[in-house]
């Protein structure tokens, strides 16, 4: 059963990536950070693993507009003539809204003014800024300053994340509790601090218009192929995105990196269907937990590809 979930952040939420610094952060939470704050709050209130579930990355809505990843498929109608009116403002836009998401799946003509107008628009609800802070050097007892990187939603016009998850209907119930947890912890870099605090909102079951017939395939999340058969011959159009980061105690505590590793990223098109699977990303020889997992289960949606098209 898919659900839709609203995230309403109560303050700034600090969204780290690789290739990012600290003076910066990202505008969504990928499926994979997601699916670890869940996992690791389920054990802590419910003193054992959750059940197997699968959710999308979380991406931004404004009101009742949800915005979903731009495929990386040949955008249907396009045109020379719209080429050069659209083109920049088209190969900027990150995310679309909802019904130009699914008629662009669909292989549909697309409104491409109200597209754009509805993409810049998104711009106006949210921000990434810089905040200043002070730490004191422990050696010196001096004060130094530095900058992090924060993303804001203007709530004003009900701006957050949402993400969709596919659960079993008896595991909702609990799956609720987790997120009202989750919230009051927050999610993302800087908890300490108060960054990430949210609260959720569950909005019901929720359905995007199904390809009757699809020949391709969308990610709505992250995904790390669950084996070589999954990326042989079968990768349409793709970008790659690189993960790591810090190994965390069930009681919050930092410890080491995790291994990096590479992602198929949201809108990354595939021929076939494919599943992607849970890596282990533990450094080498840590004893202390030899296996550490990092989610790389597909949240895939059908679309229909023009036949000719690579």
């Amino acid at each position: 059963m898919m659900q839709l979930v609203k995230l309403r952040f109560k303050a700034p939420v600090h969204i780290g990536e690789a290739g990012l610094g600290l003076e910066e952060s990202a505008r969504i939470v990928h499926s994979d950070t997601l699916y670890s704050a869940v996992f690791q709050t389920w054990l802590r209130v419910f003193g054992e693993a959750p059940p197997e579930f699968r959710l999308s990355s979380a991406f931004p809505f404004a009101g009742e507009r949800y915005y979903f990843p731009r495929p990386l498929l040949p955008a249907p109608g396009y045109t020379n003539e719209l080429a050069l009116k659209y083109g920049k403002q088209l190969k900027r836009a990150r995310f679309i809204e909802r019904k130009h998401f699914v008629r662009w799946i669909k292989g549909e003509p697309l409104d491409y003014e109200t597209l754009i107008e509805e993409t810049q628009d998104l711009e106006s609800v949210m921000e990434t800024r810089v905040r200043p802070h002070v730490t004191l050097d422990r050696r010196r007892a001096a004060s130094v300053l530095y900058f992090v990187g924060e993303t804001v939603f203007d709530d004003r016009r009900d701006a957050g994340l949402f993400f969709l998850v596919d659960v079993q209907p008896e595991d909702w119930p609990r799956f609720q509790t987790v997120l009202t947890v989750l919230g009051e912890e927050g999610i993302g870099g800087r908890r300490s601090q108060g960054y990430g605090v949210f609260e959720p909102e569950f909005s019901g079951a929720f359905a995007i218009e199904q390809v009757s017939d699809p020949n391709a395939y969308l990610t709505l999340s992250l995904v790390y192929p669950e084996n070589s058969e999954e990326v042989r011959d079968n990768l349409v159009a793709y970008h790659l995105v690189q993960r790591t980061g810090w190994l965390e105690s069930m009681e919050g505590n930092l410890g080491r990196r995790h291994q990096r590793v590479l992602m198929f990223g949201e809108g990354s098109l595939f021929r076939r269907p494919v599943r992607g699977k849970l890596v282990n990303v533990a450094p080498p020889g840590f004893a202390a937990h030899p296996v550490v997992y990092r989610n790389g289960r597909a949240f895939i949606v059908g679309v229909r590809r023009e036949e000719g098209n690579p």
